[in-house]
């Protein structure tokens, strides 16, 4: 019970990040205005640094040790995607044709739509995280916004609409690859798909949070006891999904970010976030602090924030841009998380912890911005 309440508690912190709350505006829809983005959007100069190990805690020292620039790492453009919304929590996701499916944490609910919000269903009443389509059902993990009490795993038909929790009180990270359905608590444990009822098969007893995967490894962040933020230090272990083993990786990165022939993280003690490029071992620093990051492998997305607005900045492997302005809440600094689709980049601003959060997108195509919510 206390790793449970423990992962829960880093699922919360996560999901939230504790943004400030402030006066609610009169009118819900004018609670966000959109800008195209900036035809004379600001640089900020890249440094080039290295990455400094640190010491190692004694469960992970006699792992042994891969070389990040040795295994081969790479994530297409759908898998850079995937790592990407869960790398955000997960509250919303899409399916092979197109559906959007997002938690509206205004509405207490999950919606079913267009890529617009068009043809806009109730799939579900209640919220969560960490949303997956797999074989006609979503999967996710449901929150009691009152009570900050982990519900359990929910799947839900799709057609149907039918709802079963098929596993109560179980938190932390649901992650969908290949079928198997990965979670985070107490260790990082699996389930098929197709044996919704059966029990989690045990991996690996070393907590982990914040999981992404190139198809073979998963990747994670060990949780640690020995730091203020259970993860501060970074540390970077894989689960070979193949030999069934786990490896030490590297130190000192923090919300990892596979996409492309990228790693990007979280650096806390230089306080930005870095792409480390996983063919020519360049890193660099991309000079803003970030916990979630979007990327299809060739750009990647993240929020700049100010009271009132923020921005969203882009980095295309050469040079950080401002890409796209959002007016939020007057005198509300937010949370805000991203999204990324092959044709959408999608955002939603957190104003009210759990309570209430505007939904908004960009179309690729010619720079349309809108409402989802």
């Amino acid at each position: 019970m206390k790793k449970q309440i423990m992962i829960l508690g880093l699922m919360l912190i996560f999901l939230c990040s504790c943004g400030s709350q402030g006066k609610e505006p009169s009118d819900k829809d004018d609670a966000i205005s959109l800008q195209a983005p900036s035809t004379e959007a600001g640089e900020k100069d890249i440094t080039q640094v290295t990455v400094t190990e640190y010491p190692l805690p004694e469960e992970v020292a006699a792992l042994e040790k891969l070389d990040l620039m040795d295994m081969g790492f790479y994530a297409d453009k759908e898998q850079s995607m995937h790592n990407s919304n869960q790398l955000n929590a997960g509250y919303l996701t899409t399916d092979e044709v197109g559906n959007v499916y997002y938690v509206d944490y205004t509405q207490h609910a999950i919606f079913m739509c267009g890529p617009e919000g068009e043809d806009k269903e109730l799939l579900y009443e209640g919220v969560g995280g960490y949303l997956h389509i797999s074989s006609g059902y979503l999967y996710f993990v449901e929150v009691d916004v009152e009570t900050l009490y982990c519900i359990g795993i929910v799947r839900v038909d799709i057609n149907t609409k039918e709802a079963e929790v098929l596993y109560e009180n179980l938190c932390g990270e649901l992650f969908v690859m290949q079928d198997i359905l990965y979670n985070n608590v107490s260790g990082l444990v699996s389930m098929k798909l197709e044996e919704p009822d059966g029990e989690f098969t045990r991996l690996s007893e070393i907590e982990c949070v914040f999981l992404n995967t190139d198809g073979r490894y998963i990747l994670y962040n060990m949780v640690t006891d020995d730091t203020d933020f259970l993860f501060q230090r970074g540390y970077l272990l894989a689960w070979d999904t193949e030999t069934e083993t786990n490896y030490l990786v590297e130190s000192r990165k923090v919300f990892p970010l596979l996409a492309g022939n990228w790693l990007s993280y979280s650096d806390l003690w230089k306080g930005s976030r870095h792409v480390l490029d996983l063919e020519t071992g360049t890193d660099t620093d991309l000079g803003y602090y970030a916990q979630h990051a979007v990327s299809d492998g060739n750009k990647l997305y993240w929020v700049k924030q100010s009271t009132g607005s923020f921005q969203i900045m882009v980095w295309d492997g050469e040079e950080v841009q401002e890409f796209l302005t959002v007016e939020g809440k007057e005198g509300v600094h937010g949370d805000v998380f991203l999204y990324l689709t092959e044709d959408y980049l999608y955002w939603m601003f957190e104003s009210v912890f759990l309570k209430e959060a505007d939904w908004g997108y960009y179309r690729f195509s010619d720079g349309k911005t809108g409402r989802l919510n």
